[in-house]
């Protein structure tokens, strides 16, 4: 398989990583035996061109991912002082964690091999810092050989595996920072589009802090506000970066439907905040916003500029949010934002991308859709 079809496989089957991936720079490279990742000034995947392609498809589209995953988890600038060897098989433990076991290399770090060995049960899906802990406890039991790409751990009992070099974590603090903003800007449009797998979630959450969002500008971006666009790839823009891989096509002034809870959760000051703020969005964008107003039912969806609030519950009762996803059925409708305190009970899966905006500590009633705290 080549670089560029693995990337391509990416942005069709795993878009997270791809989007990833259409951020760096791929590099041919005799001097290197495998592959590696070097941030200097341009983020950039280097590998060797007969090495790569002769390993099998899975595994091909494996181990990009890997290295994507020390990036997207910042593993070369989180060291601080931990001693580097163990640091990077811990490193490695849990970027392997995410990727499918039949795309790994066959003599990968892993916590099931490294569990194995240490005799040790080893909780899974955990971050680098909890694996060095834990290893760092058994260091006795590693030997290491370092190359010039990788690192060969081998194990008391003889086992022998691989780990990847990082890059240098004396890389300069300018290339870590725009490193770092590149990232945030991926993982932000990612959240919206719902594509960032579950359980890189967690680990990213806690590094880029993504629950300190002002729900002013997940709006914006959201509904293509504020001079953002909305980027899908499409065939009909070749990409200028990857040969034959989809471009970005931009669009603005998208359809969207609002749901506002009428069960007393939302506050007048909150319905004016919020409300003002799909104005200037409408104004900026000229997104298509209709509003409906639910509590077991919904009501007609109107046009945001024709929307008058009802101030009494439609019906008496709990809070029901399929009304609402049935009415975005109906009506086509592919976005929808749902300003309620997150008391209800909603489907079991949504075929339109979701912003649910919850006061702080709001129950969150779904396992999909995109999660803001609104203020007032």
């Amino acid at each position: 398989m080549k670089v560029r079809d693995a990337m391509l496989h990416l942005l069709l089957k795993q878009p997270f990583y791809g989007y990833v991936a259409a951020s760096v720079t791929s590099a041919e490279s005799e001097d290197i035996a495998t592959i590696k990742m070097i941030n200097d000034s341009v983020l950039k995947l280097v590998y060797n061109k007969k090495w790569y392609e002769s390993i099998s498809d899975k595994k091909a589209i494996g181990v990009i991912i890997h290295e994507l995953l020390h990036i997207i988890l910042m593993h070369p600038y989180r060291r601080e002082g931990r001693e580097k060897l163990l640091w990077t098989v811990a490193c490695d433990m849990a970027a392997n964690e995410h990727i499918a076991a039949d795309m790994l290399l066959e003599d990968s770090v892993t916590v099931e091999a490294i569990a194995k060995e240490i005799r040790e049960k080893i909780p899974k899906l955990r971050s680098a810092e909890f694996y060095y802990e834990i290893i760092s406890k058994d260091e006795g039991q590693f030997s290491f050989f370092e190359s010039k790409d990788d690192i060969r751990v081998v194990l008391k009992s003889g086992l022998g595996l691989t780990a990847n070099r990082q890059m240098d974590d004396e890389t300069s603090e300018i290339n870590k920072s725009a490193l770092k903003s590149m990232m945030s800007e991926i993982i932000e449009q990612a959240q919206l589009e719902g594509e960032i797998p579950g359980d890189v979630g967690a680990l990213i959450a806690d590094i880029y802090k993504t629950g300190d969002v002002n729900w002013r500008n997940v709006l914006r971006r959201f509904l293509t506000g504020k001079g953002k666009v909305i980027k899908k790839k499409s065939y009909k823009r070749e990409s200028t970066r990857f040969e034959n891989l989809p471009g970005n096509k931009r669009t603005r002034g998208i359809n969207a439907l609002i749901a506002l809870d009428a069960s007393g959760s939302i506050s007048e000051k909150q319905f004016s905040l919020f409300y003002s703020e799909l104005m200037k969005i409408k104004k900026v964008t000229g997104a298509v916003l209709s509003v409906t107003q639910f509590d077991t039912d919904c009501t007609a969806p109107v046009p945001i500029e024709r929307f008058t609030r009802e101030k009494k519950r439609l019906k008496s009762g709990g809070t029901d949010y399929r009304p609402v996803f049935k009415l975005a059925d109906s009506i086509s409708m592919p976005l929808l934002v749902i300003f309620t305190d997150g008391e209800g009970a909603a489907p079991p899966e949504a075929n339109q991308k979701v912003v649910w905006m919850l006061p702080k500590g709001g129950k969150k009633p779904a396992s999909y859709g995109h999660y803001v705290d609104y203020e007032g």
